[in-house]
């Protein structure tokens, strides 16, 4: 009970307060009169003989806080609604030390709401910069790019060389207008190897355009564009510092470009890779004269608006000029309308069902805060629960209901903005890592708007999610306990229930037991079909295999001398490849050298197809014929695999004169033309192929033609192609790898493959496959070297050993793995916490009704069993959701049917997760189980 000499106090408080409230008292007054009757307290101490500074302490310790009489007297002056939504310093103190006081719960919680606000907070600033990108250049927002749009084809049409130069001699509200086109050059430095680089033709424009100042030397100048110029180039400081060691005399230095000696003019600073990625930047020569309207190369148009201008009257001023175009040159512009948007909208423009998509992705991330923040809130229901005393003693005092919720949300504050701190730190770094990532699986650069740090309306979302999930962590526990408070703690008194879990919190424990169950079994299957595809078997030893693609420059730059007929460039590449291989061949360490557009372990676009009669019914009512992939190899590509042809026979170099490019590439208009055309010639088919089409039927004289490609699927439908008759068959060498492989009898016909004979030009650009002795990397500096020597122009993409073809898609379900383990991780501690928290609370609330039943003769297990019933059909509601999860899950996977094995798995998987989740019972149970009923009797 509480002592007299404090009751004593709070009736002199109350007094005093009763006092104040016949007037209108400030605080200052309230403040004055608490100081004079401290003052007096403490004076009648002294003579009693307590020293004067320990009188001074006890005097304020009998009097109390001055706080809750100071909220007291705004009341009477009208302010109580005001006061019950204040925070404090105090409140804040509180806070801290209440996580101080719960060190478990402070780091579990704080975890969970760092993990979900690191989740969010990155989650919203990827989707703004793919929806709202902002271009990070002084007044960024004001570069535009111009263009044309073909309203007949529903399409951008680039070719506008001639429009370029009149929007940039008559437009008023766009300044600083120029044009670019990329291209890939290899850069040759001295007698070195070449490199691949993305470079940017450009207008010197540019650089004034983009404000930013080269870090040596100089930028591109209007002279530089004159034919006959000198060839000159910026280069990225990206390049400066990998290529050059950051040499600063690297401006005049002489190097070759895509085989054309250019000097180096100046470099530009880190990070800056305007118009999209580029590292390179040479002037654009083109002239308009040399092309008819609509024809030429293919460029885009950029500018700034100018000062004053907005969007909409650049767009109407455009708009003029092209309906004046549209009458001048009605041939060629009748169904073009020009426009102006933002430049980076003009390179990634997310529209319709994907900007849909891209902006609901927070939707399922803030349905995992209140997932999270509900388990929270379960938590700290627990911990206030056990507080319910000390929340009845303030109530008591005079606390309002609002007062005390107020304060428990300003716990819960505290705890979230710990944890914000903490996840928007790992936002920014687990983003960046994110574009890392994506960078490395796609081979190239994003865009240079698209960074890894945070932007202010990110930092402002996180601040909004923090306050929300203080809500819900604080908010709403609190207003569970504070109902009622008064009246539930007499019925706890006299022996009652006092606070029980509804129907919520049975729903967040459900929900969050399965998601800790479903979790991992998701990420198992990542981490299996990356196992697959690592280690998948392609029938021969891909390992002793050096791969690389190889394209060649297709033109000198421009202003120069060039042959630009597609047939011309062809020869010649097939010309240097023969004279590659020549000269590979010739080296001591390689066995073999063959090629294809597409080898083992890489992707195989996939087909339908029809089979002369006789052929087996199609193995999916939905699909309208066999779906099966295809490639075009090199005639010799088998012997150069060990890969024995049986039964029939192997190609040979007459079956590969008169084939053009196979069917394998359905945007190349050429193919559809010759798949069309009734061309036709021989093919080999793999094993699978005859198991999963033909029903193990002999191949050998069959007829199959094409009757549909992957990517013209609903939206460009072609007529039958010509028949290709089988002449052989092969065992599976990689058509598919990773989640197809191992699907058996039945399973997906993917790993069905065609192989068709072609020429290199007509398999341009193609993957060479060199079989080394030893180790396949030792060969790579050879290879470059030898790839220089033949022409400068031949560029090497993706070097490396065969059996690694396949690493950057391991890459990205490891990425996904982590992701899912760390979400898993999360919401096991969650649950955990979360069981334990329910546990303990059962136990805490009903500790009289254990000891009063172990007294009467009840078994102590029976009685804990009898408590612990609700819990645990809540653990194993929990368990059940989630292993219908996976089931499901594992259905999809599977094909939709389980094995016996499947179901055990699912069955041993629930019950490990049961003995997992029974852990967090282990203290809580022991506790029922000390209990002692004279203990409990004497207590009362």
């Amino acid at each position: 009970m509480i002592p007299g000499i404090l009751a004593g106090a709070m009736a002199r408080a109350r007094s005093l307060l009763r006092g104040i409230r016949g007037g209108t008292a400030s605080d200052a007054e309230m403040e004055e009169e608490f100081r004079l009757h401290i003052e007096m307290r403490a004076d009648d101490l002294v003579r009693q003989g307590v020293p004067e500074h320990e009188a001074m302490r006890l005097a304020h310790a009998e009097f109390g806080s001055t706080e809750w009489y100071k909220d007291e007297g705004r009341r009477a002056r009208g302010l109580r609604w005001l006061d019950d939504l204040r925070f404090s310093w105090l409140d804040v103190k509180l806070g801290v030390r209440m996580l101080a006081r719960y060190p478990g719960l402070s780091l579990v919680a704080g975890f969970a709401m760092a993990f979900a606000i690191w989740v969010g907070a990155g989650g919203f600033e990827l989707v703004r910069q793919i929806v709202a990108p902002s271009i990070p250049l002084p007044e960024g927002d004001r570069i535009v790019a111009l263009r044309n749009w073909d309203v007949a084809t529903s399409r951008v049409d680039h070719r506008v060389l001639h429009d370029f130069l009149d929007w940039r001699e008559e437009m008023t509200t766009v300044r600083e207008i120029g044009a670019f086109r990329t291209l890939e050059r290899n850069l040759v430095l001295g007698a070195g190897d070449g490199e691949p680089v993305e470079v940017a033709e450009i207008s010197a424009s540019a650089f004034g355009l983009v404000r930013v100042p080269p870090l040596l030397g100089r930028a591109l100048v209007e002279s530089d564009e004159r034919p006959g110029a000198p060839a000159v180039a910026v280069i990225g400081h990206d390049v400066w510092t990998r290529r050059f060691d950051a040499d600063p005399s690297v401006v005049g230095r002489s190097v070759r470009l895509g085989g054309v000696p250019t000097t180096i003019v100046g470099v530009m600073p880190e990070g800056f890779a305007f118009p999209i990625a580029q590292s390179l930047w040479v002037p654009l020569r083109l002239r308009a004269l040399d092309h008819a309207r609509r024809e030429g190369p293919r460029v885009r148009v950029f500018g700034r608006l100018a000062p004053g201008a907005t969007l909409e009257e650049a767009r109407a001023e455009l708009a003029t000029l092209g309906r004046r175009a549209s009458a001048e040159f009605r041939e060629t512009h009748e169904q073009l309308r020009p426009q102006v948007l933002p430049h980076a909208h003009s390179i990634v423009n997310v529209g319709g069902s994907e900007w849909f998509i891209a902006t609901t992705i927070n939707l399922p991330l803030l349905m995992l805060l209140v997932l999270v923040c509900g388990n929270v809130a379960l938590l700290t229901f627990a911990r206030a629960a056990s507080r319910e005393g000390e929340l009845a003693v303030r109530s008591a005092l005079g606390a309002s209901r609002k007062r005390i919720v107020m304060q428990l949300f300003a716990e819960a504050l505290v705890l979230g903005g710990v944890a914000a701190v903490l996840g928007l730190a790992a936002a920014g770094a687990g983003l960046a890592w994110l574009m890392d990532v994506v960078e490395t699986i796609d081979r190239q650069r994003l865009p240079f708007w698209y960074s890894g740090r945070l932007s202010p309306a990110t930092v402002l979302y996180a601040v909004g999610l923090t306050i929300f999930g203080a809500v819900v962590a604080g908010v709403v526990p609190a207003l569970k306990v504070t109902r009622g408070l008064g009246s539930r703690l007499r019925e706890a008194t006299a022996g009652g229930g006092g606070i029980r879990f509804g129907g919520v919190w049975t729903a967040v424990i459900v929900a969050q037991i399965a998601v800790t169950v479903a979790f991992p079994a998701a990420a198992f299957y990542l981490r299996r079909d990356a196992e697959r595809i690592r280690t998948a078997d392609v029938g021969f030893p891909d390992d002793e295999y050096l791969t690389v693609r190889i394209e060649l420059d297709d033109a000198a730059p421009s202003g120069a001398a060039a042959d630009t007929s597609r047939a011309a460039f062809l020869a010649r590449y097939e010309t240097r490849l023969a004279e590659l291989e020549r000269r590979l061949t010739a080296e001591a360490a390689v066995l073999g050298v063959t090629w294809g557009h597409r080898l083992p372990r890489s992707y195989h676009p996939h087909r339908l197809i029809e089979v002369d009669s006789g052929g087996a019914a199609p193995l999916r009512p939905e699909w309208p014929a066999y779906r099966v992939s295809s490639a075009s190899v090199d005639p010799e590509l088998f012997d150069a695999l060990g890969a024995r042809v049986h039964p029939g026979r192997g190609f040979r170099m007459a079956d590969a004169t008169s084939a053009t490019r196979a069917p394998d590439v359905a945007g190349d208009p050429a193919a559809r033309a010759d798949s069309a055309g009734g061309r036709g010639g021989v093919v080999i088919v793999n094993e699978p192929f005859v198991e999963l089409v033909l029903g193990g039927r002999n191949p050998i004289g069959r007829r199959i033609r094409y009757v549909h490609f992957e990517e013209w699927e609903r939206t460009d439908p072609m007529r039958p192609g010509a028949w290709y008759e089988i002449v052989g068959v092969v065992p599976d060498l990689g058509m598919a790898v990773g989640a197809d492989v191992g699907q058996g009898k039945g399973g997906d016909p993917k790993v069905a493959g065609i192989y068709h004979p072609v020429s290199p030009a007509a398999a341009y650009p193609v993957r060479l496959a060199v079989h080394v002795r030893g180790d396949p990397a030792a060969l790579a500096p050879r290879l470059r070297a030898a790839a220089t020597a033949v022409d400068p122009g031949l560029r090497l993409h993706e070097l490396g050993p065969l059996d690694e073809v396949n690493r950057t898609e391991v890459q990205f379900l490891a990425f996904w793995f982590r992701l899912l383990i760390a979400a898993s991780v999360i919401a096991l501690f969650l649950s955990l916490a979360g069981i334990y928290a329910v546990m303990a609370f059962a136990v805490a609330r009903r500790t009289r009704e254990i000891g009063i039943r172990v007294a009467l003769g009840a078994s102590r297990r029976g009685v804990v069993l009898a408590i612990f019933r609700r819990p645990l059909a809540q653990v194993a509601g929990g368990i059940a959701a989630g292993t219908l999860l996976v089931g499901l899950l594992m259905a999809a996977v599977e094909g939709n049917v389980l094995a016996p094995r499947h179901v055990a798995l699912v069955v041993g998987y629930a019950l490990l997760m049961m003995l997992v989740c029974l852990l967090a019972c282990i203290v809580p149970t022991r506790r029922a189980l000390r209990v002692e009923p004279m203990e409990v009797l004497r207590e009362e």
